[in-house]
């Protein structure tokens, strides 16, 4: 074996050699140089390597800040792959006609500058937007997402999707595009940068951080980027809030001098949350006024901590199973507890049902998610509510609230929440009727009595997709509070209807000792 075919026998298993020997790529000032991947690039490797060793493909999820180089990473790893390999196909598809220009001209200089021939497989044909190598019968095609069809003429193994949350009708042309891959040894990369809280790669992303998909996300923050750096001047000083973002995020001056720079430039806070993002969240802005600040938001996700227990309701019990609907915080203790009840229509898909259980002193230590038929999801709050001794439910009786409150009625559960109200059509007679009813009076009581909690950072949340909902629940034009456009509400509303059960349930009260004063003069006590 020849030196050339020990190197390539190196190469071929490590994408990180491979590109900084033989790809070579333009920087921002025009010169050529090797490809050495950046630190946001080599961290994105790992975990692409780890979930092909894991599960024999990579279905990921790409969330970026401005120009960290992905796009590159993806082109030059499929060019690694393609001119290796028999019988494959890499379709890129790009939102913009200039984009997938700019793509394929990058390809196109891979090609074109691979030092050795050995690398350098030959080109049987080549178009505007293909490039076919000869010997190998695998190509390399780019495309614009202008229709569900785009990409659909050939069965893909690599499949390169570019700002994917910029497609028109971008649910129906990614669900064609996986239509072409096959399953063992396929490579799907879906990168954008966002485009707000709302659209399929919000809710992709959005299921993978919650553990219900088979895809990963992959988020690469601003300040991994070397070169999102300004020199300080010797008068720089920090402000409160650079202060909490050093802290927060290990940032250093020269970081957080680009970041100003990058305020003036921009205008907004808001916008450079989106173009560079310190955290997946904060990517994804809302269009709508939050109903809390971000700070307070930002606070709040800094006391959510991993459950110790994942479950699924099964046969009238909670039983444990990975990735299930049901997550604890903590175990059960003697004391009472209150359950929140948020209910859905019970379709498989759609808003879904959510039981938010607090202990008596407003800290989530339960919850339940998923899609539920009313009727059934009474035996599942009974079951629930057993287990956290026999806790105080208190049921939204809206809609299809009111099926699984008769049911529980049915079950004899002892424990409902009762509310009374005076019914002015008997004479102004007290009624009580069973169950929380949400209108346009009460649910901003019960919003607002969460938001003041989060301000306060004593809201007790546990839950990490819990504060996501928080991020896209927004004020409208009318002053009214709903979830962002794409977005749910229903783990926020069980949360806010168990924060309101919770002023009627007695609370242990905590023991004080009172102070006695220090007597001046021991002798007369005074």
């Amino acid at each position: 074996m020849n030196d050339i075919e020990n190197v390539a026998r190196l190469l071929k298993n490590d994408f990180p050699k491979y590109a900084k020997n033989i790809l070579k790529v333009v920087t921002k000032e025009g010169q050529i140089q090797p490809f050495d991947l950046n630190p946001g690039q080599l961290a994105i490797h790992k975990q692409l390597e780890d979930q092909l060793k894991k599960t024999g493909r990579i279905r990921a999820l790409v969330l970026k800040a401005r120009q960290v180089g992905i796009s590159t990473y993806v082109e030059g790893r499929f060019f690694w792959r393609i001119t290796q390999t028999k019988n494959a196909n890499a379709f890129v598809l790009s939102h913009l006609a200039e984009s997938t220009n700019s793509i394929f001209n990058m390809v196109r200089h891979f090609w074109e500058n691979v030092p050795h021939p050995a690398f350098k497989p030959p080109l049987a044909s080549q178009s505007a937007q293909t490039l076919v190598f000869d010997g190998l019968n695998s190509r390399y095609r780019v495309g614009t997402a202008r229709s569900t069809q785009t990409g659909r003429g050939q069965t893909n193994r690599f499949v390169h999707g570019s700002e994917v949350a910029f497609y028109p009708a971008g649910s129906d042309i990614v669900a064609g595009l996986l239509q072409t891959v096959g399953n063992v040894g396929s490579e799907v990369i879906l990168e954008s940068t966002a485009n707000g809280a709302g659209g399929w790669f919000y809710e992709q992303c959005m299921k993978s951080l919650r553990g219900e998909s088979d895809w990963i996300v992959c988020f690469v923050p601003w300040y991994w980027m070397p070169e999102y750096r300004r020199k300080p001047d010797p008068y720089f000083k920090r402000s409160p809030e650079e202060e909490e973002l050093a802290r927060r995020y290990k940032l250093d001056d020269a970081q957080l001098c680009f970041r100003r720079s990058k305020l003036d430039e921009l205008g907004s806070t808001d916008l450079f949350r989106q173009e560079y993002p310190s955290t997946p969240l904060e990517a994804f802005l809302t269009s709508g006024r939050c109903f809390v600040e971000d700070g307070c938001l930002q606070k709040a996700e800094e006391n959510c901590y991993s459950s110790d227990f994942c479950g699924e309701y099964k046969n009238s019990e909670l039983i444990e199973r990975e990735s299930g609907p049901y997550r604890e915080w903590d175990n059960p203790r003697d004391e009472s507890y209150v359950i929140g009840v948020d209910v859905a229509e019970g379709l498989g898909h759609g808003d879904y049902s959510c039981a938010q259980v607090l202990d008596s002193m407003g800290r989530q230590v339960a919850c339940w998610h998923g899609h539920i038929d009313p009727y059934q999801y009474a035996d599942l709050l009974l079951t629930l509510a057993q287990r956290w001794n026999t806790a105080y439910l208190i049921v939204e009786r809206n809609n299809h609230g009111l099926t699984t409150l008769r049911r529980l009625q049915e079950l004899q559960y002892p424990n409902l929440f009762i509310e009374s109200s005076v019914d002015n059509a008997y004479g102004d007679r007290l009624t009580k009727r069973g169950g929380f009813l949400t209108t346009s009076k009460t649910k901003p009581l019960i919003v607002d009595n969460l938001a003041a909690l989060l301000r306060q950072n004593e809201s007790g949340i546990a839950d990490m997709e819990l504060v996501s909902e928080c991020r896209t629940y927004v004020i409208d034009d009318k002053g009214g509070t709903n979830a962002q456009s794409g977005c749910y509400d229903d783990r926020l509303m069980a949360y806010a209807i168990a924060l309101h059960g919770l002023q009627s349930l007695p609370r242990p009260r905590e023991r004080t000792v009172a102070k006695r004063f220090q007597a001046f003069d021991p002798a007369v006590g005074y």
